[in-house]
């Protein structure tokens, strides 16, 4: 049985020059990821990090995580004004 109060969070480390990015958003961006709107982008820190993602309800499909990884990754490429973020830099994460 899992664990009360963990979630499943689909998201990216923040690098020193990601979060440089993340500071200076290009304009009108920073709805995308600053608030609690479910349907945007969080940060959220674990341990002595910092992740950029979504948290993905209980149950939800094996075949609908690679849009949610596409979508991380384009918010973030719009955010950060281009910034690359490979296939491979996003994980999932147990919160």
């Amino acid at each position: 049985m899992a664990e009360t109060g963990k979630r499943l969070f689909i998201g990216i480390k923040i690098s020193n020059s990601l979060q440089n990015e993340l500071n200076s958003p290009a304009p009108g961006t920073e709805r995308y990821f600053k608030g609690d709107d479910g349907e945007f982008l969080q940060i959220v820190s674990v341990d002595d990090q910092k992740l950029i993602g979504r948290y993905v309800k209980d149950g939800f499909s094996v075949a609908d995580i690679s849009d949610v990884s596409r979508n991380v990754r384009s918010i973030v490429k719009l955010i950060t004004r281009g910034h690359q973020i490979g296939e491979d830099s996003v994980h999932i994460y147990v919160i």
